[in-house]
């Protein structure tokens, strides 16, 4: 493909631009209202169940164990004080959970000292009810009798309250979600001002709210305001830079007018679509468009500028600009979505909405640059040429020139020592490890993930938890003590499993056996030899009958009406990734020991996240192998040459083994954002090797060598090259700055695969070009 023929054809379009100048700007402005129209109607939203594989075999479960057994979402309050059985604390404990219970949306029942359901012994059998039922004790003695009493319940101690009596829970279970993401934000924020309302607050004791309703609005709220402050300091960037870079009125105003209205414009079509955007990853488009349209600008501006010091005439500058940086740019425009495209093929809607909106907001960033600039640019007087020998060129083009001589002189060399760093990234890479611990991804820096880590370090506290679930085809299953010794087996297994919570040398996991043993404890006088699951068939059934008629709702929290399926809850001391993929396994192996002839299937957030590890590895697998083949297969095609294209890919694998490197050496995990980094980098990456490689080109079909198109490459695009790589790297700087530990690591990772991919760029690229001359013309 011969780039003078593009070149002629861009030429056209500049005139064309220039003659129609007027008519250009009309319809960029209808098009421009017409999309922000749809702004008033765009929403962003967050949730978990996104990152899942729509009808994954999890979330098939996880929606059942939905239907069945409700919300598996909670709002949670850790109470410390010296005695939380003191009579101030429990009215307190008490008054909260009403207000709870009455005010906050979607709101089922709350659990606590004054309201949990304990088998009490009474005339002619047993009930379940709340040893606080009638009130709080003003009697010192009564009161230390029920404390006694709530303290010698084994399904109680070091689950609800602690052994020493200094901490305790309470648990508001909700009702299932209408729409989650919006829900959600709704529960936590009711919750919190309630919680948090001057009421409640005493130096007696301290409230420690969790819970994944309450903390997911604690996530949104965070990112929300981050997200705010990272656009805010992205466009104060921007705007230092272009002052810096471009000193000119036309060239500050027109990437600043190009990024607001290409993102504005992409996010208001969203809107008149109704798709709603992605909370957590919509910084990343809005960066990556104020960046690349400096990128663009600044090719189309410093051509103009060269061209203009030559000839003096600024209409004519301007299409001389159009013909040269249009098709690089235009190409490079291509790759870049591209590779941003190829998010799509991990079939996650986060990723598929960050792919498909990253990708428009590049296209809509370049049509706004490529129309305004050559025409706000050609308005103006035309000026006397500078007359000198270097062609228009600067004293820093100058000097890339002569770093240009260097270079080939040393090809051989550059290229022996890139090819010994990508060799070194190899054992890095292969270090890299997937996890999804939500308390890592946000960072310890963020206010409430640190009141989330004091609430694990406690007796009881407990963040990560997942559910093992029974289901039978037969109702009355589990009134045969037969299954039910079996379910008791299983926690015994579950509770060996190595990242299962101890408290006091106790397991955290609980299931309908702990009522059944403690009812069964009470109808034999309270004997504690007694606390077990009766083997008589009878017996049972009567024990779940007195459970039934005393506290149904409680009941069929951990088992169905029909008594055909139960879940066994596992609360863990810790998340990581590996671990508990097999403590999963182990898991479900166990439970389909204990039940061969049951429907058996592990659920919640943590297998949800176990689940998302192996997503997240194929989707990084799909997205990165889609980028490289779309982006080889473009350079292919454009060089009319297989191993040309092969070629100009070396240089743009070198940022991303590096990426790579730094995540596996440095214990960075792979996560749903850091996944993202290396397709984009690529995408990005390969813009320089394009605008490089089509000027040495362009040269070579000019009559030039290899070694004067190379260098003669230098003095024109090298510092321009170098800017718009300073310039990227500027604006995800702004994402080392936030708190949230997850948009550091974007930040540190696209500086890195960044300034890397310009060091290739600056030396590899041409090295190879140079070594192995895949342009065709022979070196002289």
């Amino acid at each position: 493909m011969k780039v003078s023929k593009i070149n002629a054809f861009f030429r056209k379009v500049g005139q064309a631009q220039i003659k129609h100048r007027w008519l250009c700007l009309i319809v960029l402005l209808a098009w421009t209202l017409f999309c922000l129209s749809g702004i008033k109607n765009f929403r962003a939203e967050s949730n978990n169940n996104d990152w899942i594989v729509n009808g994954s075999e999890i979330q098939v479960n996880s929606d059942h164990f939905k239907d069945i057994f409700g919300n598996d979402q909670y709002v949670l309050v850790l109470v410390q004080a010296d005695d939380v059985f003191s009579p101030d604390v429990l009215k307190m404990i008490d008054d909260l959970g009403y207000r709870l219970e009455s005010e906050v949306p979607f709101a089922d029942k709350v659990t606590s000292l004054t309201t949990v359901s304990i088998p009490i012994g009474v005339e002619g059998g047993l009930e379940v009810r709340s040893p606080f039922e009638d009130g709080i004790p003003s009697d010192s003695a009564e009161l230390a009798q029920k404390k006694a009493f709530v303290l010698s319940r084994e399904s109680i101690v070091n689950n609800l309250v602690s052994d020493d009596a200094k901490e305790t829970w309470i648990t508001l279970k909700l009702h299932p979600f209408e729409n989650e993401s919006e829900d959600v934000v709704k529960v936590g924020h009711t919750a919190a001002k309630i919680i948090m309302s001057q009421e409640f607050q005493n130096p007696a004791w301290s409230l420690k709210p969790i819970g994944s309703a309450y903390t997911t609005a604690e996530k949104m709220d965070t990112i929300e305001k981050d997200f705010s402050m990272r656009i805010s300091l992205g466009f104060l960037t921007m705007l230092v830079c272009l002052i810096i870079f471009v000193r000119s009125f036309f060239g500050v105003l027109v990437p600043f007018v190009a990024t607001l209205f290409g993102i504005g414009t992409v996010f208001g079509f969203t809107g008149l679509l109704n798709i709603p955007g992605d909370s957590d990853l919509m910084s990343l488009p809005v960066l990556l468009g104020m960046a690349l349209s400096i990128g663009y600008a600044l090719h189309y501006i410093n051509a103009f500028k060269m061209h203009f010091r030559q000839t003096g005439k600024r209409k004519e500058s301007v299409i001389m600009a159009v013909e040269e940086s249009g098709w690089p740019i235009l190409f490079t425009v291509i790759t870049t979505a591209a590779s941003l495209l190829s998010f799509m093929f991990a079939n996650i809607r986060p990723m598929l909405w960050l792919g498909a909106v990253a990708a428009s907001v590049v296209l809509m960033v370049y049509i706004y640059v490529v129309t305004l600039i050559p025409i706000f640019m050609s308005f103006g007087k035309d000026k006397a040429p500078v007359r000198q020998e270097s062609k228009g060129a600067t004293k820093a083009d100058l000097a890339f020139e002569g770093f240009g001589k260097h270079i080939v002189k040393k090809s051989k060399l550059v290229a022996i020592i890139s090819a010994v760093i990508i060799v070194a990234c190899v054992p890095g890479l292969l270090k890299m490890e997937v996890n999804m611990d939500y308390l890592k991804f946000m960072g310890s820096k963020v206010p409430f993930v640190h009141r989330i880590e004091e609430v694990l370090k406690t007796k009881i506290g407990n963040l990560y938890s997942y559910d093992v679930m029974i289901e039978f085809d037969e109702d009355d299953a589990f009134k045969d003590p037969k299954n039910m010794f079996a379910l008791d087996a299983l926690e015994k297994d579950l509770g060996k499993l190595r990242l299962t919570k101890i408290s006091n040398g106790k397991p955290r996991v609980r299931s309908i056996t702990r009522m059944v043993k403690e009812m069964n404890r009470v109808l034999n006088d309270d004997d504690i030899s007694y606390y077990r699951i009766p083997e008589d068939r009878d017996m049972l059934t009567q024990l779940l009958f007195f459970y039934e008629i005393s506290d149904s709702a409680a009941l069929y929290d951990d088992l169905t009406e029909g008594y055909n399926a139960a879940h066994v809850h596992v609360e863990i001391s810790d998340y990581n990734a590996n671990i508990i993929v097999d403590d999963i396994q182990n898991a479900e192996a166990s439970a389909k020991k204990y039940f061969p002839n049951a429907k058996v299937s592990v659920v919640g957030t943590v297998a949800e996240n176990a689940a998302m590890n192996a997503t997240i590895v194929i989707s990084e697998l799909k997205s990165f192998g889609s980028s490289f083949i779309m982006i080889a297969l473009l350079l292919i095609i454009v060089f009319a040459s297989v191993r040309t294209g092969l070629i100009a890919m070396i240089p743009n694998l070198a940022p991303v083994f590096l990426i790579g490197a730094v995540m596996g050496y440095s214990h960075m995990p792979l996560d749903e954002v850091t996944m993202m980094i290396m397709p984009m980098i690529l995408g990005i990456a390969v813009d320089d090797t394009i605008h490089f490689s089509n000027h040495i080109k362009a040269k070579l079909e000019l009559g030039k060598t290899y070694q004067e198109a190379i260098c003669e490459s230098f003095r024109e695009i090298g510092k321009t090259m170098g800017t718009t790589t300073f310039i990227l790297c500027a604006m995800f700087l702004m994402y080392c700055f936030s708190p949230i530990t997850a948009m550091f690591r974007i930040g540190f990772l696209s500086i890195v695969g960044l300034g890397s991919a310009l060091i290739a760029d600056y030396t590899l690229t041409p090295a190879l070009i140079y070594i192995l001359q895949p342009l065709g013309k022979k070196n002289s």
